[in-house]
């Protein structure tokens, strides 16, 4: 009986989300290790990027193939993993799609953060204290999926302010060699993690005590919350929407090399949020060597370092802006081989800045795994042009 609720369980969702028309939480791929994940955390939270925060999360549909596909095929992992065949709503409870908690619960720290001071646009890390988050009896064979699972303490300094506060976090979850979630469940003014222990002791006494005594907040209606629930998980699925959101309002273009031989030309857009008027996106192309295309870049600006990705990913430019150059390092995340990255700003013709934007605009950048080779010093052209003329000035003379 229970493995007919199941399947009338499970047949039922599927239903219910092929029913959704497209706006099915799409898998973006996770970070690749634990600091770019709390790093990417940090940059929703101080952006109050709402829709980037959402697609930190593993979607249902990805973790349910883990179930169904898993390599794991002994008898005890068989066992476990039934488990969740039979309780996919453990499942489920990790993609905000589905669990309207996430979500609701992100914003109210925002808010509840703001109430109490902090400038989330003038935040940075100062450290963060992760332990292991045991599994629950539902949660059994989840290992299996996720053999890392991670709770524990963010600690940011809002530097306007000049304070402290600790953001406690759930749910981050290793799965294949990746990191994704980080639940935000509660936000105060703490420099300790027993500081925060102790606040947020009073915090639930005092809650305990409005309780008793009947005194609640007026509060938006259940349906006007989920209206607006509803509005965020539409523009998170809507591709088009998020494209309409942002506005190139400015371009730069640097040259330089590679150790100081390899040639290298990047250029680099700066965009909006047309919501907030806030310059908070960027996207580039690069190429070096000799290269024929230029390679498209993924680009945030995390605590004044530009990181950036190449797409399809090859390698990572960490550099740092100033005097108009970038200096820093390019890393193979392959091979772990790099190279020392130095580039100035350079004039941008309006023919060349019209070239580089066909090629973000029509998808027609390549990848970095191209073959490269050095540039060759003046030199050694000269000496390679002075024998191909002495070498055709012999063949005139026979």
């Amino acid at each position: 009986m229970r493995y007919f609720v199941a399947l009338f369980f499970l047949c039922m969702l599927l239903t219910g989300a092929f029913s959704a028309q497209g706006k099915k939480h799409k898998h973006r791929g996770g970070a690749k290790t634990e600091v770019e994940l709390m790093n990417s955390l940090m940059g929703c939270m101080r952006h109050k990027d709402t829709i980037g925060y959402y697609y930190l999360f593993p979607p249902f549909d990805t973790l349910w193939q883990r179930v169904t596909h898993n390599s794991d095929h002994t008898p005890a992992a068989e066992q476990q993993l039934q488990n969740l065949k039979e309780h996919p709503q453990a499942l489920i409870d990790f993609d905000p799609f589905y669990n309207r908690h996430i979500m609701s619960q992100y914003m109210h720290v925002l808010a509840k953060g703001e109430d109490s001071g902090i400038h989330w646009n003038g935040i940075v890390i100062q450290r963060y204290e992760l332990q292991n988050e045991p599994l629950t009896r539902d949660l059994i064979g989840y290992d299996k999926i996720a053999p890392e699972r991670l709770k524990g303490y963010l600690f940011v300094k809002d530097m306007i302010g000049r304070t402290t506060f600790c953001i406690t976090i759930a749910e981050i979850q290793k799965i294949e060699g990746y990191f994704f979630g980080g639940q935000v469940v509660n936000i105060l003014e703490a420099s300790t993690k027993d500081e925060f222990l102790a606040k947020e002791e009073k915090e639930r006494q005092y809650f305990e005590w409005r309780a008793k005594n009947h005194i609640v907040d007026t509060v938006k209606t259940d349906t006007a919350h989920n209206a607006a629930m509803d509005s965020l998980i539409a523009a998170a699925e809507d591709e088009d929407l998020s494209k309409v959101r942002k506005e190139v309002v400015d371009r730069k273009y640097y040259e330089g090399k590679f150790d100081n031989e390899i040639p290298v030309k990047l250029y680099v857009r700066y965009m909006k949020d047309v919501r907030t008027g806030k310059v908070s996106y960027y996207d580039g192309l690069y190429k070096f060597g000799d290269q024929k295309s230029y390679v498209r870049l993924e680009i945030t600006l995390i605590d004044g370092k530009w990181v950036m990705e190449d797409d399809p990913p090859v390698g990572t430019l960490e550099l740092t802006l100033k005097d108009r150059a970038y200096t820093g390092s390019w890393l193979n995340s392959e091979n772990g081989t790099g190279y020392d990255v130095y580039m100035k700003q350079a004039d941008l013709p309006q023919r060349k800045m019209e070239e580089l934007e066909r090629i973000i605009e029509r998808g027609l950048s390549g990848s970095a795994s191209q073959e490269t080779i050095p540039e060759k010093n003046p030199d050694e052209v000269r000496k390679e042009k002075q024998k191909k003329m002495n070498d055709e000035r012999g063949n005139d003379g026979n």
